[in-house]
């Protein structure tokens, strides 16, 4: 279970160094991965060209250091570290509806509050809008359950592909409505 995201927000804003912390460690472990989710995603993406794509949960902003030279790229974050990164909750971004044409989640989904930025990634992506998620397979318990739940808040799932120590998750916003209440759970 992940910490309420308000509260965490707080914490990373009044305590700083926790952050650095946390992507000091995720430096020294991604340096020692086969996979390292956020390659695949840049990959993925110079293979297109004139997306709008939202980073939610960018941490060091790599992927719009990277290929902003062929997309728009929106990156967000409890912490900004760079001027272009918006900081604050995931679940509340400022962009528009429909506005993108992609939304990424790599190692991003910790806040106990997790399934309302899918919600919001719903919102803010076009029908047919591509959405990936990259999550240590570890945290999963039922990971095609966890496209079941994608299912109910609009998206039709792919089935998870594992690469490495990693579950890619692929899924489409379609254009039924989202259910009130789902159970989207680790």
């Amino acid at each position: 279970m992940g910490v309420p995201c308000d509260a965490l927000a707080e914490r990373l804003r009044v305590n700083p160094e926790e952050w650095e912390q946390y992507h000091t460690l995720y430096r020294q472990a991604r340096a020692q991965w086969p996979v390292v989710p956020v390659d695949e995603m840049i990959a993925w993406c110079q293979k297109r060209e004139g997306y709008e794509i939202g980073d939610f949960g960018c941490g060091e902003a790599l992927l719009a250091k990277t290929i902003a030279d062929r997309h728009t790229v929106h990156s967000f974050d409890h912490i900004a570290i760079e001027d272009f990164v918006m900081e604050g909750d995931m679940a509340h971004t400022p962009l528009d509806d429909n506005s993108l044409d992609v939304a990424v989640f790599s190692l991003s989904l910790m806040g106990s509050n997790f399934a309302d930025y899918l919600r919001e990634a719903h919102r803010v992506l076009k029908i047919d809008g591509h959405l990936h998620i990259w999550e240590a397979t570890s945290r999963f318990s039922d990971a095609q359950g966890f496209c079941s739940g994608l299912e109910t808040i609009g998206f039709r799932a792919f089935p998870p592909e594992h690469r490495g120590q990693f579950t890619h998750i692929q899924a489409q916003k379609t254009d039924r409505k989202p259910t009130q209440h789902c159970q989207l759970t680790f």
